[in-house]
This record gives structure tokens, sequence and C-alpha cells, in this order.
């Protein structure tokens, strides 16, 4: 898996403002990283928890698939009424 950036400036931009949401989301969750990590990997993420951590802090990007991935978790997780 490469976290290599290949979209036009357009793309770009969009791809900045959703990771800029994930992250917001991710600072309001009440769910510790390694618990969105273990979830998102179980659902067939690719990344490794470090760069999940720069993802969400905003310092790397991902392929839209991944994104994807994690936005799913994040969702189950926030909805999910287990530990």
């Amino acid at each position: 898996m490469t976290a290599d950036w290949t979209g036009g400036p357009d793309q770009q931009q969009e791809a900045d403002k959703e990771r800029h949401g994930a992250a917001e989301r991710f600072r309001d969750a009440d769910f510790p990283l390694m618990k969105l990590w273990t979830y998102y990997y179980g659902i067939g993420g690719d990344v490794d928890e470090v760069s999940l951590d720069a993802y969400l802090n905003e310092a790397l990007r991902l392929p839209a698939a991944q994104v994807g991935l994690i936005s799913t978790a994040m969702t189950e997780l926030a909805g999910s009424d287990g530990p």
C-alpha cells in the first residue's frame, strides 16, 4: 500500500477537506486510536496504526479506499453500544 497522493488540485482540496473532517470526528469521538485502528484493520484497512494516527492529525494523505474504510470504522464505532 502506498500513501502517495496522485490526484489533481481539485481532488487534493476535496481530500484535504475530508481528512480535516475525519480528524475533527476523531477528536470528538470517545474511543482510543487503538480501538479505531483495530476495527478499521478488521474491516479490510491496510495502513498501520502510526499512519492512521498521522492521517487523523492531518499529516498524511491516504488513498480514497482507505479513507472510506476509516470513515466506516468511525461511524460504526460511534454507533456501537458496547465498550
